[in-house]
């Protein structure tokens, strides 16, 4: 485990905001070629345009941001490309930053990271973390270091100079320096790309230089700054491509277009919803490897001090929606056409095709000139891809793979589309069994045998079924959630609150384990075998909710938790209900799971809004009589063949809030 670009002795409590009108100043910078190094990626030169974006979304001036890129960058009108991302550049670009005198200070990188020896034994680890820039080469023997590099010391050094100015300081790094991980398709021009370069490709030194230092840690940074990160220190950062993966223009960081997403929202927002918005949108379809985090004194601020909402502002223009795939934007979706936002609806409109940063309309009224969209029902989710098989060892995988062959053959299962290209899962024959990765391509990234396996041609197709079917079930909630339409304003709706309560010493049937105190969690967890999870739901509004509680274990079931049997769902002004889960691990094995929370507004006049039947396979799922138009729409969004026929909608859609508390199975 590497340490963090910063050091902090302790988290502060959220500052207080400034107005949202405060002077703003970027330095953005995106390295897609490298020089020297053969290791040039496709996503960064994308990810600044869409992060410039974002940040004029946030009320960011086109003349104060500044990006560092190669020339073919696409960026917002305005936004001048500074020139290439080299170590000076980058370098020079922070030391302006510290000298702007500005009340916001924003740094973003995208590209490569890896580890160095680290020569002045301050790290535990004895690597330093080192960033790549455009004009990065190898290890210098002579020297002791990567020539070029950027180590996260000198980093802190230039983070705590913006820090002295005075400047709120928000660091967002899409970049990783760990290898961890299987990537399943190397040869395939779709497969993920890991924005990490190994050392080998650096010619590190195989041992260890002895360090030269006095192994003092660096202090902690002073000042109000937070830092958000792509993936944990053990994990890989990965871009994929939205589209024609031959296409440049289709790749991007996957943590930074979520990032981006959450931030155009317009919502009032603080880092720290911004983070679990990311990591919603990145756990989408299958929970990935890749888990974003975050760390300082800004965690619970409001975003760049706004504490005022802007409605979405969805611009159309020349018989196009100015939004695409980056956004969630699907197919089939159908938005109300206004010639001022929020205005009256003058057009109703489809989305016929997407592009990652646009959607083509078709409307009956006509489309001629400027104006402005607003969502009404999502549309068509798309169908569940299934790549491979990757052969990874030297077994005997005669049989498993004729079951493969023969499911191909028969497109099976219901609601599968199997690819050579980008996929969401992909079958990996290992240790004489078939792994299911998701699209990042790593097996077992949640620890040995995280990944759910089949090791019969029987077991082969229920896996792969589950899998699609959580997958849709994902897909679904993130469409129609405020996690795509907005947001609701913190403080002002449900509260949701889990303890955790560790056991150990119990037997097989988890009687008679010592229980330990209870742990509050924030929105992720480790847990052992017999261990307890407490999940209270608390409405200080007075408009009633009514609330499910979903879990989605590591092999793809998907179990209602609330409500029980007989029992209300509705939770009215004031009222608190607690739902409790025993977590069983029988095989005592590593995994990703989760706490799904889905909660509507209730209507007095309405039945009860209850979405347990989520939880039923879906072969005997049927849209109940009367279904909200919420309801109907998930209903038939999470089955076989949602991404193959038209979705109809009675009646209106209610806002679905969706909370979600990433669980880590662990053995005992």
């Amino acid at each position: 485990m590497t340490k963090r670009l910063v050091s902090i002795s302790c988290l502060a409590l959220a500052c207080a905001t400034t107005p949202a009108t405060a002077e703003m100043r970027a330095l953005l910078v995106g390295v897609s070629d490298y020089l020297h190094l053969d290791a040039d990626l496709r996503g960064p030169r994308n990810d600044v345009g869409l992060m410039a974006r974002a940040l004029i979304a946030r009320g960011a001036r086109a003349s104060d941001i500044t990006v560092l890129a190669e020339p073919s960058a696409t960026l917002p009108e305005g936004v001048v490309n500074a020139g290439l991302p080299t170590r000076a550049a980058i370098l020079d670009g922070l030391d302006d930053l510290a000298g702007a005198g500005a009340d916001h200070a924003v740094f973003y990188f995208s590209g490569h990271g890896t580890q160095m020896p680290d020569m002045d034994g301050d790290e535990q680890g004895g690597y330093d973390e080192i960033f790549l820039p455009a004009d990065a080469r190898g290890w210098n023997g002579a020297k002791g270091l990567v020539e070029n590099a950027i180590i996260d010391d000198e980093l802190r050094v230039r983070m705590q100079a913006i820090l002295d100015s005075g400047a709120q300081l928000v660091a967002m790094i899409d970049a990783c320096h760990s290898e961890t991980g299987f990537r399943a398709l190397p040869d395939s021009p779709a497969a993920p790309v890991a924005r990490y370069v190994a050392p080998g490709l650096l010619n590190l030194p195989s041992e260890l230089p002895e360090a030269d230092g006095t192994g003092e840690p660096a202090p902690p940074l002073t000042g109000e700054f937070v830092f958000l990160y792509a993936a944990q220190s053990d994990q890989r950062a990965f871009e994929y491509p939205l589209g024609d993966a031959e296409n440049p223009d289709s790749w991007y960081g996957d943590f930074t277009r979520n990032v981006a997403t959450a931030l155009e929202s317009g919502a009032v927002l603080n880092w720290s919803d911004v983070l679990q918005s990311a990591m919603a949108g990145m756990n989408a379809d299958a929970p990935a490897t890749q888990t974003p985090d975050a760390e300082g004194t800004l965690l619970n601020a409001a975003v760049l001090g706004q504490d005022d909402p802007l409605p979405p502002v969805i611009r159309v223009a020349g018989g196009k929606l100015q939004s695409g795939s980056l956004q969630g934007v699907q197919t089939g979706a159908i938005y109300e056409i206004s010639a001022t936002p929020g205005g009256e609806a003058i057009a109703q409109a489809t989305v016929t095709s997407v592009k990652p940063m646009e959607a083509q309309l078709q409307s009956a009224q006509g489309l001629s000139g400027a104006g402005f969209a607003r969502l009404v029902t999502p549309g068509q989710p798309h169908p569940i891809r299934v790549a491979g098989p990757v052969v990874a060892d030297a077994g005997d995988y005669t049989a498993l793979m004729a079951e493969i062959d023969r499911l191909k053959a028969a497109k099976a299962p219901d609601g599968v589309q199997w690819t050579d290209g980008a996929a969401d899962f992909t079958l990996v024959l290992t240790d004489g069994a078939v792994a299911l990765t998701g699209r990042d391509g790593v097996v077992d990234g949640a620890g040995a045998g995280s990944s759910p396996r089949a090791g019969t041609m029987d077991a082969l197709h229920d896996v792969i079924a589950d899998a699609a079917r959580t997958a849709r079930l994902r897909a679904a909630v993130t469409q129609v959630s405020s996690g795509r339409t907005g947001f609701s304003l913190p403080g002002l709706g449900p509260k949701y609150a889990m303890t955790h309560i560790a056991v150990t010493g119990a037997d097989d049937s988890c009687e008679g384990g010592e229980m330990g105190d209870e742990q509050a969690v924030s929105k992720t967890v480790i847990v052992t075998r017999c261990d307890q999870l407490w999940l209270e739901v608390h409405n200080p509004t007075k408009t009633a909710r009514d609330v499910t509680v979903l879990y989605i274990d590591a092999d793809n079931g998907i179990t209602a938790i609330w409500p029980g049997a007989g029992l209300s769902n509705r939770v009215g002004f004031d009222e608190r209900i607690e739902a409790g889960l025993l977590i069983a691990n029988p095989a005592q094995k590593h995994g990703l799971e989760e706490v799904l929370i889905l909660s509507v507004p209730a209507d007095k006049d309405a039945p009860r809004t209850v979405l347990t039947a989520l939880a039923d396979p879906a072969a005997s799922r049927a849209v109940p009589e009367g279904a909200s138009g919420t309801v109907s729409w998930l209903m038939q969004a999470s089955l076989p063949d949602a991404a193959t026929r038209n979705l109809t909608l009675p009646g209106s859609m209610s806002t679905l809030e969706v909370i979600r508390f990433s669980v880590k199975l662990e053995p005992d």
